[in-house]
């Protein structure tokens, strides 16, 4: 069966859908400063309070956890069937046809921020609990579809959530790819850095010609930046700014985009006198996702590691370029660290670990990832296997969840990307699959 027909099934509820996903996608929902009520700032927490009132208006209760995240629930008692999906979003950078945060529908899709990257998956999720309202169904137990506001950023949501609330019995999040996710890769943002000697900075050796005063680039490491600034002064004291495109894409497909770093770095080693940081970058890294340089490149049957320079500062005492790495779930961070270690030491450069989120290692054969295999290709018509990847979804976050779709095989990669969208087809033909998938879990 083609998306096309799946997607027929939930015609009735195109409009009310579209919609929604309009809605809460004018929604800036960036993680902002924490406020009372609002631990990931007042636009997230506006999100929050929209969906639920989007829920509660097709009559699913809704709760509140603190600002941290809600959910809607069905039912009254009983073990709990989840869907976890995100309302935060990641920052809308340069090079948007228009405005990100004012959704544009067109005859097959809407364009906006969040629509792919998981407000649309969470409309798809909401419409396929009330297709099987409106159809009689009754849930054996419960089923709960919880909304978080900071999964981009590190999913203390889904932590408060597991101190304050019952942990569902089964479920999946609504935030990779179809088919099931049976395993992620480890997540490690690790940190290169180096600063001059006291009293010294990292000018021209010789007192002429160009210095690179600063660079600039990436708001979080988990995007590949689009844009790099280098700010230069000449030997006559004049200063200028220039600044290098690249191509966003989500850090774990680093091949999707075009590195803006990498394209200002392989500038600024043609000039004499380059920071001792654009030397470390062209010897290291360059335009290599692989990790070769670096001494950590290699796979295991979650697949290769990946390797994406996402911010970038320096200055003429210091400079630090952090490193999205997602890496084989059979491997040790601590591995990596050493090798990086030994690499970067000719450089007189430290590394250091900001952030770590372990592998997911997960079993294609258990029940959970067998029954949602078993509706996804029933409803396809397809005869595909669990599949592992290099994302991170909340199935990290909580027990008892794999990674569910929404994005079918063959389909592009557009989260964190300029003029991100989702297709109409989509959002229905996933609801679609959610509304069975749901029926199997809570039937």
């Amino acid at each position: 069966m083609d998306k096309q027909t799946i997607a027929q099934s939930m015609a009735a509820y195109r409009e009310a859908m579209i919609q929604a996903t309009v809605a809460l996608c004018a929604i800036p929902s960036v993680k902002g400063r924490p406020e009372t009520g609002a631990p990931f700032g007042l636009e997230t927490k506006k999100s929050l309070d929209a969906f639920l009132a989007l829920g509660a208006d097709l009559g699913f209760t809704p709760v509140d956890l603190d600002g941290y995240c809600g959910y809607l629930d069905w039912g009254v008692e009983g073990p709990i069937t989840a869907v976890l999906g995100h309302l935060d979003v990641v920052p809308a950078i340069d090079g948007w046809s228009h405005d990100p945060f004012s959704p544009i529908v067109t005859d097959d899709k809407i364009i906006a921020r969040g629509t792919a990257d998981d407000k649309g998956p969470l409309v798809s999720a909401l419409y396929a609990l009330k297709a099987l309202k409106d159809e009689g169904f009754v849930p054996k137990g419960r089923i709960r579809l919880i909304a978080g506001l900071d999964e981009e950023s590190g999913s203390a949501c889904m932590h408060h959530y597991s101190e304050v609330a019952e942990l569902p019995s089964a479920g999946f999040t609504p935030d990779a790819s179809f088919p099931v996710i049976y395993a992620e890769k480890g997540i490690a943002h690790i940190k290169i850095q180096l600063k001059s000697q006291p009293g010294q900075s990292f000018s021209r050796p010789d007192g002429h010609g160009q210095v690179l005063l600063a660079a600039v680039a990436g708001q979080r490491a988990n995007m590949v930046p689009a844009r790099c600034d280098l700010t230069w002064q000449d030997d006559q004291g004049h200063v200028t700014t220039e600044t290098y495109a690249g191509k966003a894409a989500h850090a774990s497909l680093p091949w999707e985009g075009h590195n803006a770093i990498g394209v200002a770095m392989a500038t600024a080693a043609q000039r004499p006198g380059a920071h001792p940081m654009v030397q470390l970058y062209q010897a290291l890294i360059a335009d290599d996702w692989t990790g070769q340089a670096l001494g950590v490149a290699g796979q295991d049957s979650s697949g290769p590691l990946t390797l994406n320079p996402g911010v970038l500062k320096l200055d003429l005492e210091r400079g630090s370029l952090i490193l999205d790495i997602r890496y084989p779930a059979s491997w040790q961070v601590d591995t990596i660290l050493a090798r990086m270690t030994a690499a970067v030491a000719p450089f007189q450069a430290t590394v250091e670990l900001v952030s770590h989120t372990p592998p997911l290692v997960g079993d294609p054969g258990r029940p959970l990832v067998k029954t949602l295999m078993a509706v996804y290709n029933r409803m396809t018509g397809a005869n595909q296997v669990a599949i592992a990847i290099g994302g991170g979804t909340y199935a990290r976050a909580m027990p008892n969840i794999v990674a569910f779709g929404p994005s079918f095989p063959g389909e592009p990669d557009v989260c964190h990307q300029v003029d991100e969208f989702i297709t109409i087809e989509k959002l229905l033909a996933s609801a679609a699959i959610y509304r069975e998938a749901l029926r199997e879990l809570a039937g």
